[in-house]
């Protein structure tokens, strides 16, 4: 592989999104932690993510906690597309 941390980036990212887990403590941190050393595209893809989990925690028990959720998904959905244009397989 051109770059191994991209896969593993992806992988995770598919993982989560599949067992629907993105909200869960340490799962979005687990893929930013993987992304460090990835392509661009990727990590800054994997921070985009972080952030809106960031603006999701802060929104806890607000009346815009629906809306910065649904940001998460939305952000590991862009996600998914960057992996998919890098031409990674997120199959584990």
């Amino acid at each position: 592989m051109d770059d191994p941390p991209g896969l593993l980036t992806c992988r995770a990212l598919a993982r989560a999104i599949r067992e629907a887990s993105l909200m869960r403590p340490g799962v979005v941190q687990g893929i930013v932690d993987v992304s460090g050393t990835a392509d661009a595209p990727v990590a800054d893809a994997a921070a985009r993510l972080a952030q809106a989990y960031r603006t999701a925690l802060a929104s806890r028990g607000a009346q815009g906690e629906p809306d910065a959720v649904a940001a998460v998904s939305a952000a590991a959905a862009d996600m998914a597309q960057v992996c998919a244009d890098s031409g990674f397989d997120m199959a584990d």
